[in-house]
């Protein structure tokens, strides 16, 4: 019985580690894109929302004001902030004529707080294209000018940057390390410039798109009660039939996802479960699928004998292989796979901790705000 299951987890492994190799491989990667100068550049609208983003907010805009892009809009949505984030802003605003403020005060029914922001920031920016990102998002110099002209070179109307993530300590770092190539398995970021393919991305660290495609999409409108915001709205501009790909950006747009594992695991209670859909049945065959094929074989490895043994030796060394293909262009450590079981039970532990508070409280709680789950299960729907 235990062959015959790490017989078929080594197909699964194979099979899924082809089709992401040769994915990866045909993407771009920003810094080596060479995109050609557009004629004329046109106009973008950075939109931030920031809420009690004090400590990380001066940084993003530093680097972004830094840019040098013609055209250059910066505008940052003080989303019901009480740490002196609208200070901040403001005084950025009065140095700077490139950045405006727009303040939340009262979050509208119906509404995420960060999607109401996005949306306000978007009503009022007046770029053609948009770019929407988080507060503690940092900008290598022209960054910006070659993912625009990428973008315009290319003639899409959303295109996503894959930062890099960066991770304090051992544990958040095969956190961050796992979830990575779980969500690149689960997206398929490479499929998503395919027209006839299903396959759509989403970052919320970096989308960029044409403001027209936005709103022709119908904006965050469309996904106001979407906890999984950014993957939402890269379905919806894919499912409007606007033109979207990723690229690689680990040398040109940086995150710290978050500041410790504690901080990690309590961030995806907002959106782990919304991801699934709301669906118990469908977190008990993912946390079962994850557990057999991801964890399984490190623990049975040292246990097992024979045949089995060498079967699940295979699929240990085909996930030391992803590692370190991935390793290079995300930038971290390919020696990370030795934590992989310990990065994925972390995950499986966020997901149903997230399906658990959820079902038990009957709702949501993110930053101070309640989002009741019967709400979200009827207007997240997209």
């Amino acid at each position: 019985m235990l062959l015959a299951l790490a017989v078929a987890t080594l197909a699964v492994w194979w099979a899924l580690t082809l089709d992401w190799a040769l994915g990866v491989r045909s993407m771009a990667s920003l810094r080596r894109a060479s995109a050609p100068v557009p004629d004329a550049w046109p106009s973008l609208s950075v939109v931030i929302p920031a809420r009690d983003e004090v400590e990380a907010l001066p940084r993003t805009l530093r680097t972004l004001l830094a840019q040098d892009l013609p055209g250059l809009e910066v505008v940052v949505v003080d989303d019901r902030s009480a740490d002196g984030t609208g200070a901040v802003a403001a005084e950025a605003a009065r140095d700077d004529g490139r950045v405006r403020v727009i303040t939340v005060s009262e979050l509208p029914h119906g509404w995420l707080g960060k999607t109401h922001a996005l949306q306000r920031g978007a009503e009022v920016a007046t770029g053609e294209w948009l770019l929407f990102t988080d507060a503690d998002v940092r900008f290598a110099p022209g960054a910006l000018r070659r993912s625009l002209a990428y973008a315009v070179d290319r003639r899409l109307d959303h295109m996503v940057v894959l930062p890099r993530l960066e991770a304090r300590g051992v544990l958040l770092a095969s956190f961050v390390a796992a979830f990575g190539l779980l969500f690149s398995v689960h997206t398929r970021p490479w499929r998503a410039g395919a027209q006839r393919s299903r396959a759509s991305i989403g970052i919320g660290a970096f989308a960029l798109l044409r403001a027209e495609a936005y709103r022709r999409a119908g904006g965050h409108a469309a996904i106001r009660l979407r906890p999984d915001d950014d993957l939402a709205l890269g379905r919806l501009l894919k499912g409007a039939g606007f033109r979207q790909e990723a690229v690689f950006g680990a040398d040109d747009v940086a995150v710290e996802w978050y500041p410790d594992l504690g901080s990690a695991l309590r961030g995806l209670d907002k959106n782990a479960f919304a991801g699934l859909g709301y669906s118990t049945v469908r977190l008990g065959a993912v946390v079962l699928a994850l557990l057999v094929t991801n964890v399984l074989p490190f623990v049975a490895l040292p246990l097992a004998g024979g045949l089995t043994r060498g079967v699940y030796a295979l699929v240990v060394t085909t996930v030391a292989f992803v590692y370190a293909y991935n390793a290079r262009r995300l930038r971290h450590s390919p020696w990370l796979f030795v934590l992989h079981p310990v990065g994925v039970m972390l995950l499986v532990y966020a997901a149903v901790a997230s399906a658990a508070k959820a079902l038990r409280r009957g709702q949501i709680e993110w930053r101070g705000t309640r989002y009741l789950l019967d709400e979200l299960r009827r207007g997240g729907r997209d």
